[in-house]
């Protein structure tokens, strides 16, 4: 019984040194948190590419300056950044005692957009639209469809021809070289023009692997003659060419017995 009651004596004298170091834990923490020890005064910026890092800090500065590293809002720094559509995510990483690194990861432009009344969009490949622009950006494919497709900096664009668009070049095959100039998708059907002048009938998007493949064979058996070429793998069955107005069938090593997404 004796041995029973020091156990007990025991097991609460450790409960309470538990709990004590619990509350002087807690009451370090409530400190720190509300002192100067730990107070950013530094503010570092890192991934950021199109928002400037002064845009960053005019934003962020005023909820991070002068407060403890233990008591910041993730929420709040995450929130404010989000007004600027290029920004994908943040990150935020304390290095003590008195510095804040904010690492921010951004969209990637992808292609321009034709949308209504003339105007033009940047778009990340998920549909975001990050920019409005006076006209296409020479350096990104050119999407355009039959109904122009509205569209605002900061929201994203659902238009279905829109869809299709995003969907046929997010998917196009690595061993596919050819610079694409613009693509223009007409109730779901793709039309592409290379930015060597070569003018593509794709058709849907059935089939997607086995054209592109038959695609790439008949752009490398091509020949420039000084007219303009086009190349039709819609019926991937019978791919035709096109050199000026006249149409050829032609034949290819592919096997059109298996189909592909």
């Amino acid at each position: 019984m004796e041995k029973e009651d020091k156990n007990i004596k025991k097991n609460l004298w450790l409960v309470l040194l538990g709990l004590l170091s619990a509350g002087i834990a807690a009451g370090a923490f409530f400190w720190l948190s509300q002192s100067e020890l730990l107070a950013i005064d530094d503010i570092v910026i890192d991934g950021n590419r199109v928002v400037t890092s002064e845009e960053i800090l005019d934003k962020t500065g005023p909820m991070l300056r002068g407060r403890s590293l233990l008591s910041f809002s993730f929420n709040d720094v995450s929130r404010s950044l989000a007004d600027f559509p290029y920004v994908e995510s943040v990150e935020l990483e304390r290095d003590f005692p008195n510095t804040m690194t904010i690492h921010i990861r951004e969209y990637r432009p992808f292609v321009t957009l034709a949308g209504e009344e003339g105007r033009f969009f940047m778009l990340a490949s998920d549909g975001s639209v990050l920019a409005d622009l006076a006209a296409p950006d020479p350096g990104f494919p050119l999407l355009t469809t039959k109904e122009p497709c509205p569209a605002h900096t900061g929201g994203t664009v659902d238009c279905a021809d829109a869809l299709t668009g995003y969907e046929f070049m997010n998917n196009i095959p690595t061993n596919f070289n050819q610079d694409i100039a613009e693509v223009r998708v007409v109730d779901g059907d793709v039309i592409m023009r290379t930015r060597s002048g070569v003018n593509v009938n794709f058709g849907g998007l059935t089939d997607y692997g086995l054209k592109f493949e038959v695609l790439r064979q008949l752009l490398a058996r091509s020949v420039s003659s000084g007219t303009t070429l086009t190349i039709d793998v819609s019926v991937v069955e019978r791919p035709v060419t096109k050199e000026g107005n006249t149409a050829v069938p032609v034949t290819t090593t592919i096997s059109t017995q298996t189909t592909g997404g």
